[in-house]
């Protein structure tokens, strides 16, 4: 089965990537992977917030086969106790690009535009609301303040 492994390193280790790489590779194949592309490096990134001390990482992956998917916890921990990857992840190949249940932007429903109506497949307009005005608006709570409960 064919997986793909994300992984990010200080970009203090930036100038070490190749010796990383080479660290990765033998974890992979002494697990019975085989690197199927060429470790592609997507460069340095700023995190949305800082792991480690750490705002930027340098972030590169990379595409294995592997038979035995029972060697996978293994690979996982032999990666955790490597002090170079600050964090990885591994994911099948063929899980890639599926939709996870979230809605997509496509899906979402247009503001203020022609809503279609799923029983009759039929365009009709949808009706907003004009903004309040702001002394609109402080009139009408006046009017609720100054109403007694019964």
């Amino acid at each position: 089965m064919e997986y793909e492994l994300l992984f990010f390193t200080s970009v203090n280790n930036e100038d070490r990537i190749s010796e990383i790489k080479k660290d990765i590779e033998e974890i992979l194949t002494s697990q019975g992977g085989k690197i199927s592309a060429d470790f592609f490096d997507i460069g340095k990134r700023k995190f949305a917030h800082p792991i480690k001390k750490q705002t930027h990482g340098f972030f590169s992956f990379c595409h294995f086969e592997i038979e035995a998917k029972d060697n996978l916890p293994e690979i996982e921990r032999r990666l955790r106790l490597n002090d170079k990857v600050m964090r990885h992840i591994i994911v099948r190949a063929d899980e890639i690009g599926k939709s996870i249940g979230a809605a997509t932007v496509s899906e979402e429903k247009p503001r203020g535009r022609k809503e279609i109506i799923p029983e009759t497949k039929e365009a009709e307009p949808v009706e907003t609301k004009a903004k309040v005005d702001m002394e609109e608006l402080d009139e009408k709570i006046n009017e609720l303040l100054e109403e007694t409960p019964e």
